[in-house]
């Protein structure tokens, strides 16, 4: 009996000891990050059966264990993950913030600035200083546009490195994870037990690896944990771990892609589809911030130059010259279009902007599939249209695609197109020289003093320059107009060496019209023998209530600009129509410049520039607002999963301070035990001697 008492008391002995253990082990950890709560698993032994009923045979310690719960420890991952992701794309966010909104530093001052300056031309168009002043604020406002893309692409660099140091994090901790899968595994087939510390040190690298990335895992029967990344690339399977490349993107060498390398050595992009963590940041803020902030900064630089310097050419500078270009026109040379580096055919693709006020902010590309081409906009995906072949004016989008060069194009070439990126790094002042600043109309009107009615004729208003009848040799109208009537209700436009202008006319029962007849008369068109018949006119019904536009003529002759008739003229009154030679003094171009600042011209004409800007600014400062909002929702998320993690998995120093207590006293109990199976063993055996 005592032999049996003496078994059952050491085998408590024995696991009152490894519960003692065990909870200095709790305690001595109570403080290292990831470390989960151990318990001694017991069970009773196997009892001895005897005649009168079975007895115990003490107790048995089964396995040391982690408490754990693999979804409140998933659940602390996938926060984690979030709110890693947020926060790195919300400190970059808030630079692009900071930088676009600052009041010295943003586009808004210096776009100020150079309008103000072009008022200041536009008040006092003679004036050299204030030309001067207009020149350098257009200069300044080149910087600014400089200054401010050199940013976005400091930021963009520093997106890439980032990339590269999280990818071979990722690669590091994956490789480790996969070196514990196979440890565990050693350290079970040795101990027979759950390898408590080793495991805990696995779930530490892939918390670390959701930092990075999300991450999806999955548990085999043997032990070995599984590890998912994008959409369902394994990382780690089992003791072997893939990689990720950071390398240069194959369509643009300043943008890196990742790439998913198996253990095979074959490759597969899966930048798309990587979110999450640190990593998964990075990548969301470079496209739906860096991108498109840089694209639209760049579409309301191109959206300036374009349209000043349409309005420039239709100007006169102090040379009687009519005006050139005042920067570089950013709109024909800025879209890039980059061949894929795998594409098999020679075709090259080039871009060109048609309709400055329907270019988005988004890059496209353009895939060669079945014989049709195929343009998708990348920042929300969504296919504009499939075409049979190039050239092709996408409307809906502002710009055009034709071959530059090559003849040859095979199934799978690709094409990425970026109409605005380059808008800012290109902008530049082209003008240097005050004097070719063209603030007046090359035209002007006056009316005759000899005029006996109160007609009047408006400023001509120039739509196009490049009509033959603006002579740029000579420096000219060619040629000069008189507008002359010849009754209270009819006018006629002549030409320099004083002929009517003959057009077109289609009459009708109902208002003939006036042609002339053989003898060169004005007459109605029914008095010709044939009334059905359109004639030749060059006398035209003056409207003395509303005015008339006399241009363009009745059947559609345009001549490049716009003049208007009021009032009441009568027969003999004249106005005229001719070069501003020498027109110093004249401001009309520098106004229809300076109107510029406030008319909408960007997105679809329901933007100016400063708008343009303004929502750009609000945009991002909306987003950033909304991260900082989620990031710290979800760091509460965070907090509270793992606070829920460190309920059930976390060492209390007061429990396990009573368990000291407790498993002391079962020691102290069990020892007590054999000291009196020890005495009653004595006893037995004094009674034989």
């Amino acid at each position: 009996m005592s032999g049996d008492l003496l078994g059952v008391s050491v085998s408590g002995l024995i696991a009152a000891q490894r519960n003692l253990s065990t909870t200095g082990h709790n305690i001595a950890n109570a403080n290292t990050e990831g470390y989960s709560r151990q318990r001694v698993d017991m069970s009773a032994r196997t009892p001895q059966p005897r005649s009168n009923g079975a007895i115990g045979t003490g107790v048995i310690v089964n396995d040391v264990e982690r408490v754990y719960n693999s979804f409140v420890t998933g659940e602390v991952w996938e926060n984690n993950s979030l709110s890693n992701s947020l926060n790195v794309n919300h400190n970059y966010t808030s630079q692009v913030d900071n930088l676009l909104s600052d009041p010295n530093a943003g586009l808004a001052p210096a776009l100020q600035s150079f309008f103000a300056a072009v008022n200041g031309v536009a008040d006092d168009p003679a004036s050299a200083s204030t030309r001067q002043v207009l020149l350098s604020e257009s200069k300044s406002l080149a910087q600014r546009f400089e200054y401010l893309d050199d940013r976005m692409n400091n930021m963009r660099k520093g997106v890439n490195k980032d990339i590269h140091a999280i990818v071979g994090e990722i690669n590091q901790a994956s490789h480790s994870i996969a070196k514990l899968n196979d440890t565990i595994i050693k350290a079970r087939e040795i101990g027979g037990g759950s390898p408590s510390d080793l495991l805990d040190q696995r779930d530490r690298l892939i918390a670390h690896l959701s930092t990075m990335v999300s991450v999806r895992t999955s548990e085999q029967e043997d032990g070995r944990m599984n590890v998912f990344v994008g959409n369902g690339q394994a990382l780690v399977i089992g003791n072997n771990a893939a990689n990720l490349v950071a390398r240069n993107s194959r369509s643009d060498p300043g943008e890196v892609e990742i790439a998913f390398k198996s253990e095979g050595g074959a490759e597969a992009l899966i930048t798309r589809f990587l979110t999450g963590g640190k990593l998964g940041g990075l990548l969301e803020f470079r496209k739906g911030v860096l991108d498109s902030t840089q694209n639209e900064l760049g579409r309301i630089a191109i959206g300036i130059a374009k349209s000043f310097n349409e309005q420039h050419r239709r100007g006169m500078d102090l040379n009687n010259e009519l005006g050139n270009n005042f920067f570089y026109e950013s709109d024909k040379h800025t879209p890039v279009v980059m061949p894929m580096s795998l594409n098999r055919g020679d075709t090259l693709v080039q871009a060109e902007i048609t309709d400055v006020d329907k270019l988005t902010v988004s890059d496209y590309q353009l895939d060669f599939r079945s014989g049709q081409y195929r343009l998708i906009r990348l920042l929300d995906n969504e296919m504009v249209g499939t075409y049979s072949s190039l050239p092709l004016e996408v409307e809906d989008e502002g710009f055009k695609l034709s071959v530059a060069s090559g003849s040859s194009i095979v199934d799978g070439d690709s094409f990425i197109i970026r109409p605005t990126r380059m808008g800012s790094d290109s902008f530049d002042t082209i003008i240097h020289d005050v004097n070719k600043i063209a603030a007046a109309s090359p035209l002007r009107t006056e009316s005759s003093v000899s005029n006996i009615g109160d007609g009047k004729i408006t400023a001509a208003v120039v739509k196009d320059v490049n009509n033959p009848i603006f002579d740029k040799v000579n420096n000219k109208l060619s040629p000069p107009f008189v507008i002359r009537f010849v009754d209270d209700e009819h006018y006629e436009v002549l030409d320099n060496s004083g002929n009517a202008i003959p057009f077109k006319l289609a009459g009708t029962p109902e208002d003939p019209g006036i042609v002339k007849n053989e003898q060169g008369d004005a007459v109605p068109a029914d008095k010709k023998a044939d009334p059905s018949a359109p004639g030749l006119s060059t006398v035209i019904k003056y409207d003395p209530k509303n005015g008339n536009e006399v241009f363009p003529l009745p059947d559609g002759t345009d001549f490049g600009f716009r003049v208007k008739l009021t009032g009441t003229p009568k027969k003999g009154d004249s106005f005229k129509i001719e070069f501003n030679t020498d027109g110093i003094g004249d401001n009309s171009n520098a106004v229809s410049l300076s109107k510029l600042q406030d008319m909408a011209i960007l997105a679809n004409k329901t933007a100016s520039y400063s708008q343009s800007y303004a929502q750009m600014i609000s945009r991002v400062g909306s987003k950033t607002h909304e991260l900082e909002v989620n990031r710290d929702a979800q760091q509460l998320l965070l907090n509270q999963s793992v606070e829920r993690k460190e309920a059930i998995s976390g060492v209390n120093l007061d429990e396990e301070a009573a368990n000291m207590v407790k498993y002391q006293n079962l020691y102290q109990a069990n020892a007590q035990v054999i000291a009196t199976a020890n005495d009653m063993l004595e006893e037995l055996m004094n009674a034989f001697r």
